[in-house]
């Protein structure tokens, strides 16, 4: 039946005024506003079409034709408000019901990252296998947590939720605590991590700019052979802003991944590990900061993440990359 519709109306739109004034406005109308607003616009847009085709008409009049035309094209406006207020519907629902979920899991992760912890400091483990397994399920909890963090901040920064709180901060301390962060999974691959500056302090948001190399210094981990290295260079950008570099010493990434690498769910193809979201999350809390985020990658001789974040009071910076500043 809904076939016989489409087919019995289809010759009766034009595609451009179809588009423009008719389908765009209940397809919007009924995503934001649900069912009942998208009734009411698709029941005026099928009255404004058929205004206007009995002011064509003229003294002609009105022909059952053109009445059977507003009766289809009612029939297919209500169904598309059907179809994009279900779908709007169900993708809220699983949103609340992914944020619910990965919510719940931060606790737990969190209180085994605390209880493994306890037991390293306290000094129960003696012997060098338990050390390396307690020191195995530190590293992976930790990269759990930063999965379930990214999940809620990508949705976050997404919707603008995300509150920016700059401050000037010391950079060599900044890198030092991300280091950190990354210190035991550094070392279960024999992986150097070292730092360079040219500036010593610039005005960021602290916690953001430390999940972003926290998250790139984890995606360099991710592809680094053993014993390779993973160097961060930090440089002035603009006036005042400051431009950082991460590089690694992997096989870099295919020449058409580099364009979407920061998209959602995007991977590289044949890697292991992750969901795409924590280069999405250093992306989209970069333009948070008035920044912008890209990456330089050679086949088989590694890539380098370049991001560079404007001060407060100079946005322009964010357009002026600096890509010398990581050899």
């Amino acid at each position: 039946m809904a076939l016989a519709i489409l087919i019995g109306v289809a010759g009766f739109f034009m595609p451009a005024d179809l588009l423009i004034f008719y389908l765009a406005p209940i397809f919007v109308a009924s995503w934001y506003g649900g069912w009942r607003v998208g009734s009411v616009i698709s029941i005026y847009c099928a009255l404004a079409w058929f205004l206007k085709e009995a002011v064509i008409a003229g003294i002609n009049g009105v022909d059952a034709v053109e009445i059977w035309a507003l009766v289809a094209r009612l029939a297919v406006f209500l169904l598309i408000t059907r179809i994009a207020s279900m779908l709007h519907h169900r993708s809220r629902l699983q949103t609340e019901l992914t944020h619910f979920i990965v919510h719940d899991l931060r606790s737990p992760i969190a209180s085994a990252i605390t209880g493994l912890h306890t037991l390293e400091q306290m000094g129960s483990v003696t012997d060098a296998s338990s050390k390396e397994m307690v020191s195995l399920a530190l590293v992976s909890n930790q990269r759990a947590l930063d999965l379930v963090n990214s999940i809620l901040d990508v949705s976050k920064l997404e919707s603008g939720k995300m509150e920016v709180h700059y401050d000037e901060v010391d950079l060599a301390h900044l890198v030092d605590q991300c280091f950190a962060h990354v210190a035991l999974w550094a070392k279960t691959q024999s992986v150097r991590l070292a730092h360079s500056e040219t500036i010593a302090r610039a005005t960021v948001d602290p916690a953001l700019t430390t999940r972003i190399l926290s998250n790139l210094l984890s995606n360099a981990l991710k592809f680094s052979p053993d014993e390779g290295l993973i160097s961060v260079s930090i440089a002035r950008a603009g006036r005042d802003g400051v431009h950082f570099a991460v590089q690694d010493q992997g096989p870099g990434i295919p020449p058409e991944h580099v364009d979407t690498i920061f998209e959602p769910f995007n991977q590289v193809k044949g890697t292991k590990g992750g969901t795409g979201l924590g280069l999405t999350f250093c992306r989209l809390a970069v333009q948070a900061q008035g920044g912008k985020i890209w990456v330089e990658s050679v086949s088989g001789k590694g890539t380098t993440m370049h991001f560079v974040i404007p001060h407060p009071q100079d946005p322009a910076a964010a357009s002026k990359p600096v890509p010398e500043a990581a050899s």
